[in-house]
């Protein structure tokens, strides 16, 4: 099933692996739900799946433009700065959706994130420095996080945020991970299955 990464072969391919499935799995938070159900915040804070998508999809894009400016030889994959804003102008805390959005655009919204993830790491050079934005989230002490920092950091973010897609999908329909992996790669879920 999915929500288990196969294997990796060193320090890079982790990263990619690791950061790239637990995008996968917010994607499958959301299999088979319409826009409205997207859009649905039925837990008590106001984070939906849709602003959730939105939020991961622009904070991974951020941080990989940030690896990609100062770690990546730029001419080996010529990315365009509108690479990286994926037309999210404004800033998406996980309760916002982008205005007008369909379910399709929100999808596509974050594959466009999780397919910067291979090509940017996989040619970072991991003990690049890059500067720290000024948020009043980040650190006011430090000047710049290393590439391998940003690459644990965007894992752990991404899975906590996969976590409030996990309860948020269970609260819409009941569906857990387990069914909705299986049901993304066209297979059937039994409780039964997974008994020792």
């Amino acid at each position: 099933m999915p929500f288990l990464t196969g294997p990796v072969t060193d320090e890079r391919d982790a990263h990619v692996t690791f950061l790239t499935q637990q995008l996968d799995q917010l994607r499958i938070c959301a299999l088979g739900l319409d826009d409205d159900q997207l859009r649905t915040a039925p837990i008590a804070s106001s984070l939906s799946l849709a602003g959730l998508f939105a939020h991961v999809a622009q904070t991974v894009a951020q941080y990989l433009q940030g690896v990609y400016e100062n770690g990546v030889d730029q001419s080996s994959l010529n990315l365009s700065p509108e690479s990286f804003t994926l037309e999210l102008n404004a800033f998406y805390s996980g309760a916002e959706i982008p205005e007008g959005w369909t379910g399709d655009q929100i999808r596509l919204c974050l594959q466009q994130a999780t397919d910067l993830v291979q090509p940017v790491l996989g040619a970072a050079d991991f003990e690049a420095r890059v500067p720290i934005p000024e948020a009043p989230w980040f650190p006011q002490d430090l000047e710049s996080w290393n590439i391998r920092w940003i690459a644990h950091h965007l894992s752990t973010e991404v899975a906590r945020h996969v976590g409030h897609a996990d309860v948020i999908r269970e609260a819409i329909d009941g569906e857990i991970a387990y069914s909705l992996n299986a049901r993304d790669e066209g297979q059937e879920f039994k409780w039964a299955d997974y008994e020792l």
